[in-house]
């Protein structure tokens, strides 16, 4: 007997009280049943055959299920207990899987990431997704690609402009190291249960080089995280609380952080460098 598909809200609903699951609101337990949306997020993702992929919060494996059959390897990453047996039995012949049973805001990714190329697919959970897409985006040890249901603000803040009032640190962390573009929204149907908030799906790719010259990268990732802890003042005022009142930089300091592009954020990390 087949597994069953888990694409359709009345046969995941029998399917749950079945196996006695009740999802958890605490853990952003909004499980993805459209098998359209599924495909076209494997799709974006542009997996190749040798290519290993990570997926954080596999749920009840409708994403899983496609994923193994496309990649070399599918490491997938659950956080609750229930679900990791739940995986471990619905996928018992598969052996292009691994289920790791852990928190994917404890995972050691650059163990997971090394050797690429490794894309991340994910309907991440919505509690954690910006923490986990901020560490992916550690230069040490950044993905080949991300491709993620997240939250449809989230979406927006990734590509949101220098001087937009959603462009902030998680903006300038994750569009440093990648190039970014919403695939699509996602309607709440595609759910269950329905989330109450809009969904979006988004593809970040690695770039090949980094927007501008950088001297030191620890320099840059603590001058940007400082400052924009500080986002409604000016820059002369941040640059003097950061411990480095005297700079000559081009940029002006009368500016405040969500108004510096990348290239803006460079030059002034360079010359604190200097």
């Amino acid at each position: 007997m087949g597994r069953p598909s888990l694409t359709r809200s009345s046969e995941v609903r029998a399917y749950l009280r079945e196996i006695g699951f009740v999802p958890s609101k605490s853990l952003g337990q909004n499980f993805l049943i459209d098998a359209n949306m599924r495909d076209l997020i494997v799709q974006a993702a542009g997996i190749h055959p040798g290519d290993r992929v990570v997926e954080v919060g596999p749920g009840l494996g409708v994403m899983t299920e496609a994923l193994v059959e496309c990649a070399s390897h599918v490491t997938a990453i659950e956080l609750d207990f229930r679900l990791a047996e739940h995986l471990q039995s619905r996928f018992s012949d598969i052996r292009n899987l691994t289920i790791r049973r852990e928190d994917a805001t404890e995972t050691n990714w650059k163990e997971l990431l090394e050797p690429g190329p490794v894309r991340v697919v994910s309907n991440l959970p919505y509690s954690v997704g910006n923490r986990i897409l901020y560490e992916l985006a550690d230069p040490e040890r950044t993905p080949t690609s991300i491709t993620v249901m997240v939250q449809k603000d989230v979406a927006d803040r990734l590509l949101a402009p220098a001087g937009h009032e959603d462009y902030g640190l998680l903006t300038v962390r994750l569009s440093w190291a990648f190039q970014i573009r919403r695939v699509r929204n996602v309607p709440g149907n595609c759910f269950l249960p329905p989330p109450r908030v809009a969904s979006s799906v988004v593809h970040l790719e690695r770039r090949a080089i980094p927007p501008a010259p950088l001297r030191d990268p620890q320099q840059f990732e603590s001058l940007v995280r400082f400052a924009f802890t500080r986002r409604r003042k000016q820059l002369k005022k941040i640059l003097k609380d950061f411990g480095a009142p005297e700079v000559e930089t081009e940029v002006d300091l009368q500016r405040r952080p969500e108004t510096l592009c990348l290239e803006e954020w460079a030059e002034l990390a360079n010359r604190l460098s200097s």
